[in-house]
């Protein structure tokens, strides 16, 4: 790598407010095993229908019968006999507790049974589509990040046809990639390891390292911004891998510009917008000073 390259290095123009629409292609195996990951924890329940009725609804009509009592009581007569009407009322509020239990196990099964989200991942595999989003990147350079939560120590990686849980090393690449429309756009790799409870964690070998190619597509289950996969083609851009470290409050604000996780429209992932430009500028030009005598050894 040479000073010219430096030189004439990224500068990350503002984003074209113009979003591409997607295409739909069929989905591949990867796809559909994201697509049923993440429909997991969307699958209608027996236990999220019926645990909560049975646990609180034994208690509530009587807890809330007898706070009304003692409420008239106080405001209106004191003299009210509380524990005659109790006894008196005994069975009807058996019947009331019953009622009320079955009712609470009713409206949950008619709202799960309903929910638009567990019916989308129900049938969305069925469909065998995804939407995808296509960019063609120029040159990058990339950064790294250690997680400071060890609570956070797994990583599902797509391996030998299917995906596969692993411990993360907390230690990710962040690749800054410049593309054709000028944009910023940020995609990150997490490596597999021991987990590094420093600071700084210790970088992957070169091997490893995430190289982007020209062509990168990203897949949405279909209507969402949920990514299902990415995957890179065409031959391999210029890159610049410093030996910068990400801060803890650089990885939280990186984390959020480039809109991995939650964001609404027009946000796009990945791509940073207008606003957060010259931010990310500035982290390039910090990432790129690190970098120091190594640029004359190529």
């Amino acid at each position: 790598m040479t000073n010219d390259l430096y030189a004439r290095y990224i500068r990350f123009h503002t984003p074209d407010p113009h979003i591409a629409p997607r295409e739909q292609v069929p989905m591949s195996a990867e796809h559909l095993a994201w697509a049923k990951q993440y429909g997991v924890v969307h699958q209608f329940s027996w236990l999220s229908v019926l645990l909560p009725p049975l646990c609180f609804g034994p208690m509530l009509p009587g807890l809330v019968f007898l706070l009304g009592l003692l409420l008239y009581q106080a405001v209106f007569d004191g003299g009210l006999d509380v524990d005659r009407i109790i006894g008196v009322s005994f069975a009807w509020l058996a019947v009331a507790t019953v009622v009320f239990t079955a009712a609470w196990a009713l409206r949950n099964y008619w709202r799960d049974k309903r929910d638009p989200t567990t019916r989308y991942w129900q049938r969305m595999p069925e469909a065998g589509v995804v939407e995808v989003e296509r960019h063609t990147l120029i040159e990058g350079f990339s950064v790294w990040a250690n997680n400071y939560d060890p609570d956070c120590n797994t990583l599902t990686l797509w391996a030998d046809g299917e995906l596969k849980s692993v411990q993360d090393s907390g230690v990710a690449q962040w690749v800054l990639a410049k593309t054709t429309a000028g944009n910023c756009l940020v995609v990150k790799k997490g490596f597999a390891g021991d987990f590094s409870y420093s600071r700084e964690g210790q970088m992957p070998e070169a091997h490893s390292h995430l190289q982007p190619g020209e062509e990168l597509t990203v897949a949405f289950a279909p209507g969402t911004h949920i990514s299902l996969g990415q995957h890179f083609s065409g031959a391999p851009i210029p890159m610049v891998t410093t030996p910068y470290w990400l801060t803890a409050d650089e990885l939280k604000h990186l984390a959020e510009v480039a809109h991995h996780w939650l964001f609404f429209p027009p946000d796009r992932y990945g791509v940073v917008n207008k606003h957060d430009a010259g931010w990310v500028q500035r982290l390039v030009d910090k990432a790129l000073a690190s970098v120091g005598p190594q640029s004359e050894r190529g």
